[in-house]
């Protein structure tokens, strides 16, 4: 088996903070045994995100059926350096596969993979071994070298349809290559692999250890040409790369092997958020769906309003070897990090526990100028330094309250940007269990606001790509359960003074900018 180092990061912060509890909590955990079926024909989903490894297995009507999960951990060495291991995340994933029973993987029929993206991975192209630590896509640490592309952004976005930023994958790897002496001896002896983390999962997880990328995650490095869907040599040559160490282009829906363990075919790879759009009824113009983890996301299929110069991104969500899909992308940086931040800056026991009460009871918090992990659509700056204005911040909840409001009103302003306001709103993800915060966005957006039951969009979306190779399968999923739903409340006077704190908070970001 191919070696994967595990790294022993100087001086970090192992960011073991209670949001995993939110997520976990909101797990339909359903271990092995317990599991009651006698579907054939069933798809294996393995899901990577940035605090949890798992493993879902849905029914050909789209029923989950089995769902697993071990957390991950994620190291900061800094303010907005952000870290994985490499190794942990595949032991991860290989110890959930373990656990799968030989009589349920027997009737598995295909595989879809989904990972977070931008995350990125350097790895020996022989050995397989991971040269450095997988940087987050949450990772700022190329702001400077990005800072210098500038000049060239209004190229990279028409080439690639997103905006220069350090969030993606690029400038992580042209800093790896300046900074990191095992990836550069590597690339020295053209053995050098540097990629999506899907990449490097597909590599270890297959039998036949290619080297392979999907079209979603590839265009999430900055460096895909979203018209041709391949790299740009453009690009590569702004970002002082080289093509020789990038994985093979491919649609996201596409046979990439057989897993080693099942030989099971894999049979899709994606992003995250491409894939929940797939869990949801299909997106009218007059709707959006929103996707709330470590991050938040915003996708419709309204254009963004400003055509000359757009703030929203333009999305692949999924392809084949015939077509491809794309959809209008918001993103939010600071949602689940938001309270990452809180809770090693301001901790608080059983949080959780304690938020739905705190939503309900406090009606005038401060503002909380949310630029954690660095700001997003769309503005896309850093935000300078996250702190509280106005109102009371000597109350614990206060302050916590204003951190789910943050969210709310980053949310917001990228719904405001879609030439179509949506009149409803589809919301998933561990922090959409709060119904404060939905009921806060139902109040600023005036639409109405539906929360599914099963939060495993991700999963379900990825099944469902992942079944489309079938030569026969055209059947549609079932709809998923509605948990609850939200519209604008009647208190006008609340719904007044959450505006007025919005108004705040987009003045001083907007004020911070022209500053900037």
């Amino acid at each position: 088996m191919a070696r994967v180092t595990k790294f022993k990061l100087p001086s970090v912060i192992i960011l073991h903070w209670n949001l995993r509890r939110l997520i976990r909590a909101t797990l339909i955990n359903m271990p092995s045994r317990n599991y009651k079926t006698n579907a054939s024909n069933m798809t294996l989903v393995i899901d990577q995100g940035s605090h949890a490894s798992r493993i879902a297995v849905f029914s050909e009507n789209g029923e989950l059926v089995l769902l697993e999960a071990e957390n991950i951990s994620t190291h900061s060495a800094g303010q907005n350096l952000f870290e994985h291991d490499a190794g942990e995340i595949l032991d991860s994933i290989q110890s959930l596969l373990n656990k799968l029973p030989a009589d349920l993987s027997h009737r598995i029929k295909q595989c879809g993979l989904c990972t977070q993206r931008s995350t990125i991975v350097a790895w020996h192209r022989l050995t397989g071994e991971a040269l450095a630590p997988a940087i987050s896509w949450r990772d700022l640490r190329a702001q400077p070298f990005i800072d210098s592309l500038n000049p060239m952004a209004a190229k990279i976005r028409k080439i690639s349809g997103l905006p220069l930023s350090a969030h993606y994958s690029a400038g992580k790897m042209h800093w790896l290559l300046q900074h990191h002496t095992a990836v550069q001896q590597a690339a020295s002896e053209r053995q050098l692999c540097i990629a999506p983390l899907a990449s490097f999962l597909l590599f270890h997880l297959l039998k036949e250890k290619p080297l392979l990328i999907d079209d979603s995650n590839a265009q999430r490095s900055q460096l895909f040409d979203i018209q041709t869907r391949n790299w740009s040599d453009e690009l590569i040559s702004l970002f002082q790369l080289e093509k020789s160490y990038l994985p093979e282009c491919k649609p996201v829906i596409y046979l990439y092997g057989r897993l080693k363990q099942f030989t099971i075919p894999v049979t899709a790879v994606c992003g995250d958020q491409n894939a929940v759009l797939y869990a949801y009824p299909q997106l009218q113009k007059n709707n959006a769906l929103i996707n709330i983890g470590t991050g938040a996301f915003i996708l419709s299929n309204s254009a963004d309003r400003d055509t000359e110069k757009p703030t929203l991104l333009h999305t692949i969500t999924s392809s084949s070897l015939t077509s491809t899909d794309y959809i209008t992308e918001g993103t939010v940086n600071g949602a689940g990090a938001a309270l990452s931040w809180a809770q090693n800056t301001d901790p608080c026991d059983q949080v959780f526990t304690r938020l739905p009460r705190w939503l309900e009871q406090i009606d005038s918090p401060p503002v909380f100028i949310n630029t954690i992990s660095g700001l997003g659509s769309p503005w896309w700056y850093n935000g300078g330094q996250a702190e509280f204005i106005g109102g009371n911040t000597e109350n614990q909840g206060d302050r916590y309250v204003a951190i789910i409001e943050s969210i709310v009103f980053l949310i917001f302003r990228n719904i405001q940007q879609l030439e179509t306001h949506p009149q409803m709103l589809f919301i998933s993800g561990g922090l959409s269990r709060l119904d404060g915060l939905c009921q806060r966005l139902a109040d600023l957006s005036q639409a109405r606001i539906f929360r599914f039951a099963d939060t495993q969009a991700t999963a379900r979306g990825c099944a469902w790509q992942a079944r489309q190779l079938l030569a026969d399968y055209s059947q549609v999923w079932e709809a998923l359960e509605i948990d609850n739903q939200f519209s604008a409340s009647e208190n006008t006077l609340g719904s007044k003074a959450l505006f007025k704190r919005y108004q705040q908070f987009v003045g001083e970001l907007e004020k911070r900018r022209s500053n900037d």
